[in-house]
C-alpha cells in the first residue's frame, strides 16, 4: 500500500514528468494540426484528423490531474470543436494557441495529498486479534484463552479488576470478554466495563458471560455496552463466531483493480492513488493482452479509457463480455466525452459506469471500491457455499484447474487434499443437525483462520472438505494437515449437556505426477478412504504413478508449518 505522503511524493514526480514531456506535446499538436490543413487527400486527411483528436483527448484528460487545471479546460474545448462536423479553422487555432500559452502557467498543488479510508471487501484486522478476558474462574479463563487462540485470537486472562485497568493503560483490544459476576458484586462486570470504557474515544466490542439468564442481567449487561451475551457453560463455536462479527476477523485481500489506460502518466497515477487506498493495481497501456491477464490477476473491477488507439473501450468490453466469466466483472469507463449520449452508448455497450476526467482522487477511490465491493459480494454469493462461507463444489473444480495449469506453464509443486469429519452421522444422530452444522463450521472458520491467503479451502459436500495448496510439497502438506488434524481436535464444541470433540481424516495428492484434475481428486479421495478403513484421525498421502501410501502421525510444531 502507498501511504499518503509516499503518494505526494509519487504524485510530484509524475507532475515533473508530465511538465517535462508537456512542450514536446504541444509541438506534436501543432505539426499534425498543420498537416492536416495541408493535406488534399481524403484518407490521409481522416487518418491524421484522428490522430489528432486522440492526441488532444490524452491531453485533456490528463492536464487537470497533474495540477494544468486551466490547460486541461482548454484542450477540452479543442476536442469539442474537432469533433463537430463543420468545425471552424480560426477557432481551433486560436485554442491551440492558447494551450502554448497556458503550458507556462504554475500548476496546482495535488488537492487531497492525506490518505483517504483503506477499502478492501472488510476492514481486516491483524491475523492475531488481542483478546482481553476478565474471569474470576482462572480454569474457565483459561480454557477460553485456549480455545481462542486456534481461531487467531491472542487473549490475556485477568482475574482482577485492577490488573484489567492497569493492561488497559498499556495497550487497547480488538474485544473484551468479561463475566458479569465477579467477586465484587453479581453484577459488577457491566460496571466495570462502563467504568473502563467511560473515558476512551474508540468502542471496545464487549461480550458478557454469566451463569444467569434473566433480565435483570441482561439489561445490565446492554447498560454496560454488550454487544453480546453468552450463558455458561460456553459454547465455545457461539463465542468465536460472535467475536469474528464483531472484530471483523476477516483474511480478505485488497480490491484488484485492471486499469487499461494509454496515456501511461495517467495510468500511473490512478494506480498510485488507488494503492493509497490499499487496493492492488495492474496497468495495461493497450488491451491485447487483456484476456490473458484476466486469468491470472482475476480482477474486481476494470477502469479503461474509452478512447484508445488500437480499440475504443466499447469495442474492448464487447470482447470481455463475449466471456461468461466476465459477464458481471464491472466495467468502469473513464473519458473526457461529456456527451450524454455518447456516455449512454458506452454503458449499453458493456459498462456499468461512466467518470469524467478530471476526477479527484476521493472520487476515483469511493467510485471504484463501490462497484469492486458490490461486485465481490454478489460473487461470493455465487461462487461460496452458503453454511460455511468456502467455495462451492463447482468453483473449487475450476480453481483447482487453474492452479494446475499455472504448474503446467510455470512448474512448481501443488497439492490437494480431501478432508472428512470422523463418524458426522453420529454427530447428526446424536445431537440433531443444528449441532452438526456448528461443527461443520467450525473446521470451515479454523482452516480459514489457520491457511495461506493463497491455499484456497472448499466444502466438497457434506462434511467434506477441500483444500488446494500450491506451491506446497506432500512433505511439507503432511505436515500441515496433521498439524491442523491435532489443533482441531483440541477445540471443545458445544451440545445440550456437557462439550465434545471432534476429529478428521485426510488424504492428499500432489501435481506432479498427477497433471489430470480428475485423476488428481480420486488420488486424494482414495487416500482418504485408506486413512478413514485404518481407524480415522489420521493422514495419508498417495502417489498417483507408484501407489505407494505414506502414513504420518501428530506434529504440532508450529515452526515446521509452511508459510
Amino acid at each position: 500500500m502507498v501511504d499518503g505522503s509516499r503518494k505526494a511524493d509519487k504524485f510530484r514526480a509524475l507532475q515533473q514528468k508530465f511538465m517535462a514531456q508537456l512542450p514536446a506535446k504541444l509541438t506534436e499538436l501543432q505539426e499534425l494540426w498543420r498537416a492536416m490543413q495541408g493535406n488534399a487527400i481524403e484518407d490521409d486527411h481522416e487518418s491524421v484528423h484522428t490522430l489528432l483528436q486522440r492526441q488532444i483527448h490524452s491531453l485533456a484528460g490528463s492536464a487537470g490531474t497533474f495540477g494544468f487545471t486551466r490547460l486541461g479546460k482548454q484542450a477540452c474545448e479543442v476536442e469539442a470543436l474537432l469533433k463537430a462536423a463543420q468545425y471552424d479553422n480560426g477557432l481551433i487555432e486560436n485554442a491551440l494557441n492558447n494551450l502554448n500559452r497556458l503550458q507556462n502557467e504554475v500548476p496546482e498543488p495535488p488537492s487531497e495529498l492525506a490518505s483517504p479510508r483503506i477499502f478492501t471487501a472488510h476492514d481486516v484486522t491483524p491475523l492475531m486479534s488481542l483478546v482481553y478476558v476478565l474471569e474470576d474462574d482462572p480454569l474457565l479463563g483459561k480454557e477460553i484463552a485456549h480455545q481462542l487462540i486456534h481461531f487467531g485470537y491472542e487473549a490475556k486472562v485477568f482475574t482482577h479488576q485492577s490488573d484489567l485497568t492497569a493492561a488497559y493503560t498499556q495497550q487497547l483490544p480488538s474485544a473484551l470478554i468479561a463475566d458479569i459476576k465477579l467477586p465484587e458484586g453479581i453484577l459488577e462486570g457491566p460496571r466495570i466495563t462502563s467504568q473502563l470504557h467511560s473515558s476512551l474515544t474508540q468502542t471496545i466490542p464487549t461480550i458478557f458471560i454469566s451463569n444467569r439468564d434473566d433480565w435483570e442481567a441482561r439489561l445490565m449487561a446492554a447498560r454496560g455496552g454488550g454487544e453480546a451475551y453468552l450463558t455458561k457453560p460456553l459454547d465455545f463455536s457461539a463465542l468465536v463466531e460472535r467475536l469474528d462479527l464483531m472484530c471483523g476477523h476477516r483474511q480478505e485481500t485488497p480490491y484488484r483493480i485492471l486499469i487499461i489506460e494509454d496515456t501511461p502518466l495517467l495510468a500511473e497515477h490512478y494506480a498510485t492513488v488507488l494503492q493509497t487506498a490499499g487496493m492492488e493495481t495492474v496497468i495495461l497501456n493497450d488491451p491485447a493482452p487483456l484476456l490473458d491477464l484476466l486469468g491470472e490477476f482475476r480482477a474486481d473491477l476494470i477502469l479503461m479509457d474509452i478512447y484508445m488507439p488500437s480499440c475504443t473501450g466499447t469495442e474492448a468490453a464487447r470482447v470481455i463480455r463475449q466471456h461468461s466469466s466476465y459477464q458481471n466483472l464491472p466495467i468502469v469507463y473513464l473519458s473526457t466525452e461529456s456527451a450524454l449520449e455518447e456516455q449512454l452508448l458506452a454503458l449499453r455497450e458493456g459498462g456499468d459506469d461512466f467518470l469524467h476526467k478530471t476526477i479527484s482522487d476521493q472520487h476515483l477511490i469511493s467510485a471504484v471500491a463501490i462497484r469492486a465491493e458490490r461486485f465481490r459480494g454478489l460473487s461470493m454469493m455465487m461462487i461460496c457455499d452458503s453454511l460455511t462461507g468456502l467455495l462451492n463444489h463447482i468453483n473449487m473444480k475450476l480453481a483447482l484447474e487453474r492452479e494446475i495449469v499455472q504448474v503446467r506453464r510455470r512448474g512448481g509443486n501443488l497439492c490437494f487434499v480431501m478432508v472428512d469429519i470422523d463418524h458426522f452421522k453420529a454427530i447428526n444422530d446424536s445431537y440433531g443437525h443444528p449441532v452438526g452444522d456448528r461443527v461443520i463450521k467450525s473446521l470451515a472458520r479454523f482452516l480459514k483462520q489457520r491457511l495461506r491467503k493463497s491455499d484456497i479451502a472448499a466444502r466438497y459436500g457434506g462434511e467434506e472438505f477441500a483444500l488446494i495448496l500450491p506451491d506446497t510439497t506432500s512433505d511439507q502438506a503432511l505436515v500441515l494437515i496433521n498439524y491442523l488434524r491435532a489443533g482441531f481436535a483440541e477445540i471443545q464444541h458445544r451440545k445440550n449437556q456437557g462439550e465434545f470433540t471432534v476429529t478428521f481424516s485426510a488424504g492428499i495428492a500432489t501435481v506432479p505426477p498427477s497433471e489430470d484434475m480428475e485423476a488428481l481428486i480420486l488420488t486424494a479421495d482414495t487416500a482418504l478412504y485408506e486413512a478413514k478403513q485404518a481407524g480415522r484421525n489420521q493422514v495419508h498421502v498417495k502417489n498417483l504413478s507408484s501407489r505407494e501410501n505414506i502414513e504420518r502421525y501428530p506434529c504440532t510444531d508450529e515452526e515446521t508449518i509452511h508459510e
